[in-house]
């Protein structure tokens, strides 16, 4: 038996899914951990493992430097899903009021608030975290 045979048969997948898997798994450990599990688009917290993804914020296809822009860590956020799936086939701003809209330039009270609100519940979910350190 071949040495990935031998992988593949005692992990019940390929090697190379579950490797990736795994990575996954360490990621929105540490997301969690650190608080950045939030959704780059919606604004709300990424509770489950099966609807965390890494996002680029500025699509890296079929720009000018399509690599540069794949591997810069400040272009990569953390989205629900359905958030990245639906900003990748749209691309267009959700409507007020929304974090969202707010990030792609609409400045309305509605948003604002939005952005408050956002903002409130991360520093709150850190102090979280925080106090379970001590």
């Amino acid at each position: 038996m071949y040495h990935k045979e031998k992988k593949k048969k005692q992990l019940g997948m390929n090697p190379g899914t579950a490797s990736n898997r795994l990575k996954k798994s360490i990621l929105f450990s540490f997301a969690k951990k650190l608080g950045f599990n939030w959704c780059y688009q919606c604004g709300t917290e990424i509770t489950n493992i099966d609807k965390f993804t890494v996002e680029h914020k500025t699509p890296w296809l079929d720009s000018d430097d399509p690599k540069e822009l794949f591997f810069d860590l400040d272009n990569i956020a953390f989205s629900h899903a359905s958030c990245n799936y639906a900003a990748s086939r749209a691309r267009k701003a959700k409507p007020c009021p929304s974090v969202t809209a707010y990030r792609n330039g609409c400045r309305c009270e509605g948003c604002l608030e939005a952005k408050r609100e956002y903002r409130r519940k991360k520093r709150e979910f850190k102090n979280q975290l925080n106090e379970k350190k001590l």
